[in-house]
């Protein structure tokens, strides 16, 4: 790949949820960029799939099998870092819960919102940081958000506070952590079209994704009037991790095609 971002070769990234969909573009963006990468994912299938295609090309990834909410597997995936990797400098926190409930919502829905998105970020981070120097980490986080984070939806109660919460976390990280040399920021992307949304629009709307881009209540509500690839969402990640973004923390990045403008 030519005309890299600066300050990604040859550190070494983990990336939550990193199996599939934007998660697996982060990760092909990464690898491009000469990063070796951890993918710490639930689902093994994908996430095999995609390490092997990926070392096929010559690119140097690992998968940890894992859950983000088990402490204990989240430290092994930390542990198991190749002792000749240098130490992970980069964060990308992908894995969340998807719960789409209103105020009918249990103590059951809730957590199963909840303990992905923000507990689990939570005990990811804290081990990641926990393999940092005291000082000068040169180190970045980026956390994934969503512009459901920032508006009210009907019916995405559940969801809709996880990712507000998602922004809370972030800038309440970028205060703690910047003594010690690490840029924490999120990124809020629109509608993606990855294989969820379009067996979504496929299945319940009949819609491809031409139909659906071009319906107003769908692809409509985006100024640029159409959704987002996975890879578009990807590229903006990286460059919060680079070093071309080294005076940006504590912000949010909107990857929205201009929804949230109006």
């Amino acid at each position: 790949m030519s005309g890299r971002l600066a300050g990604l070769a040859g550190r070494t990234a983990v990336v939550t949820g990193g199996a599939q969909g934007i998660g697996a573009a982060v990760v092909e963006r990464l690898c491009a960029e000469g990063c070796r990468v951890v993918i710490l994912d639930k689902d093994p299938a994908h996430g095999r799939t995609l390490v092997d295609g990926l070392r096929q090309q010559g690119h140097t990834v690992r998968l940890a099998v894992g859950d983000v909410t088990d402490a204990a597997a989240v430290r092994t995936a930390f542990a198991g870092v190749p002792a000749h990797w240098s130490p992970p400098t980069l964060l990308v926190n992908l894995a969340a819960g998807f719960v789409f409930k209103g105020l009918e919502a249990t103590a059951a829905d809730w957590r199963a919102v909840l303990d992905p998105t923000i507990v689990g970020l939570s005990l990811v981070t804290r081990s990641f940081v926990a393999g940092l120097p005291e000082r000068d980490a040169d180190a970045a986080i980026v956390n994934m958000a969503s512009i459901s984070a920032h508006i009210a939806q009907e019916g995405y109660l559940t969801y809709n506070s996880s990712k507000a919460a998602v922004l809370g976390l972030t800038r309440c990280l970028a205060q703690e952590l910047a003594p010690r040399g690490v840029r924490v920021n999120s990124v809020s992307p629109g509608t993606v079209w990855n294989a969820n949304n379009e067996r979504y629009h496929r299945e319940a709307l009949g819609l491809d994704r031409a139909a659906a881009e071009a319906a107003p209540e769908h692809g409509g509500k985006f100024l640029l009037g159409r959704f987002a690839d996975p890879a578009e969402v990807a590229a903006p990640i990286a460059f919060l991790l680079s070093a071309e973004a080294s005076f940006i923390t504590g912000t949010d990045l909107a990857v929205d095609g201009g929804y949230l403008a109006v």
